[in-house]
């Protein structure tokens, strides 16, 4: 049994036959070798506002699904207690647990096979803004995939039977074509398209608010640059700079559920109610209960269970936050070569306001962990953010760069005392891909983890 085959009930659900089903079925008949099929039905000859809702819907399930899980468990914001749970929780996670949200998940009849339909039918149909929007979510998917294994293939991905074996493609090839995503959609979101189609009540994400699809653009280039700092720390100043056009005050990605049946509810509330082999103790709990820190009370339920915040049937999935913004702000200005510690500070207090605000409608607490240009420090950046930012994969990609917080891998672990720094490469790759690398240990580090 695979880790995590809740993936399975959901992406089939009512929600993601809007865009993402025909797509699922096809690709394995060449959906992408002749280019678009003569069917003249929408499911498979498809237009961007059909496929964008199944894209975001699926988007939401995978960040609050397979990559949430993995990733809080290896953080230690939950603890796996049974089952595949309990191999990850000891840092044993092989090549069979992953495959689900590779093959199903990302590509395959996946969220980035569907994305790179969406941005060629748009771009055949001249409906520029649709492409640009598709661009968008192809880049933070792709971002998420990069970060969890390193080399990942995409200049050859896609093809269908075309090329059954796509190529790898560096992490540094593939952080540069994030950027020239970015970069187009910012481009021509800054334009008109001269098309009478726009995005607008099937986007879940903005409602065809153009204007925040652009500073959703902006906020993912922010973060990616952040990535590239230890790289090259002039990537510090450019994040700065995007994070100026980025998300303001109250304003987000989030994936939303309505959570009225089992297709349209949040995967973590899904698996919990399915499997229910996860527990919410551990590192985070222990850190905030020893802080007084009011945000506990929606994270968890007291008694092991996951709070209403995230764990509800309608509870939204987090992709970027205004909060997560001000803390690049902040790491970013604490960390470039002249290092600006007042606003450091200023973003800080910010991240940690609007954090409050999001999550428990009272920023009383911000006064107690506040910090000065004179005591602001990377550890209370960071750690803070390891809370704001619960159960986002983010906060493995932060931990790798930077150590914060200070976490000591559990008793049993298969891993001595190290942490987990990547995923290993899924079966079906190894098995049909001759291009996947040969899988050596969770401790592998990708490009931009510098030692």
């Amino acid at each position: 049994m695979k880790f995590l085959n809740i993936h399975r009930i959901t992406r089939v659900g009512l929600i993601l036959l809007i865009g993402t089903v025909s797509l699922m079925t096809s690709c394995k008949k060449g959906y992408f070798y002749n280019g678009i099929n003569d069917d003249p039905s929408q499911l498979k000859n498809p237009v961007p506002s059909s496929l964008l809702p199944g894209i975001i819907a699926s988007t939401g399930y995978e960040w609050g699904g397979d990559a949430s899980r993995f990733v809080s468990i290896f953080m230690q914001q939950t603890t796996g207690d049974a089952n595949q749970s309990f191999s990850a929780n000891r840092y044993a996670v092989s090549a069979d647990d992953v495959d689900n949200m590779w093959t199903t998940g990302l590509y395959g009849g996946g969220i980035m096979n569907n994305t790179y339909a969406m941005i060629n039918v748009a771009n055949s149909l001249k409906q520029g803004h649709y492409a640009a929007v598709a661009k968008i979510m192809m880049a933070n998917n792709l971002g998420l995939t990069t970060d969890l294994w390193g080399d990942v293939p995409y200049s050859q991905a896609f093809q269908g039977l075309a090329n059954l074996q796509p190529k790898y493609d560096t992490q540094q090839q593939v952080y540069t074509a994030i950027d020239q995503l970015l970069s187009d959609a910012i481009t021509s979101l800054g334009t008109s398209d001269g098309s009478a189609f726009q995005p607008g009540a099937e986007d879940f994400l903005f409602k065809g608010d153009l204007t925040k699809w652009l500073r959703f653009a902006h906020s993912l280039r922010a973060k990616f640059y952040l990535h590239l700092a230890k790289r090259d720390a002039s990537y510090y100043d450019k994040a700065l700079a995007e994070v100026a056009s980025g998300f303001q005050p109250g304003e987000g990605a989030l994936v939303p559920f309505a959570g009225t049946s089992l297709p349209t509810q949040n995967p973590w509330f899904q698996f919990n109610d399915q499997r229910g082999d996860i527990v919410f103790t551990g590192f985070i709990y222990d850190l905030m209960t020893a802080a007084a820190d009011p945000r506990l009370d929606v994270y968890s339920d007291g008694d092991g269970g996951l709070g209403t915040l995230y764990g509800s049937p309608s509870s939204s999935v987090v992709l970027l936050s205004y909060d997560e913004l001000k803390f690049i702000e902040a790491e970013c200005n604490f960390q470039k070569a002249s290092p600006n510690k007042a606003a450091a500070a200023t973003a800080y207090n910010a991240a940690v306001t609007a954090n409050l605000q999001r999550t428990i409608s009272s920023t009383a607490y911000a006064a107690t962990v506040s910090k000065t240009a004179g005591t602001i420090a990377l550890a209370d950046i960071m750690t803070q953010k390891y809370i704001a930012l619960f159960l986002s994969p983010e906060v493995w990609t932060d931990w790798r760069r930077t150590g914060i917080p200070a976490l000591v891998a559990p008793a049993g672990s298969a891993l001595g005392g190290a942490l987990p720094r990547s995923l290993p490469y899924p079966s079906g790759e190894q098995r049909n891909n001759s291009n996947s690398p040969k899988n050596t240990s969770l401790t592998k580090r990708v490009w931009w983890d510098v030692q």
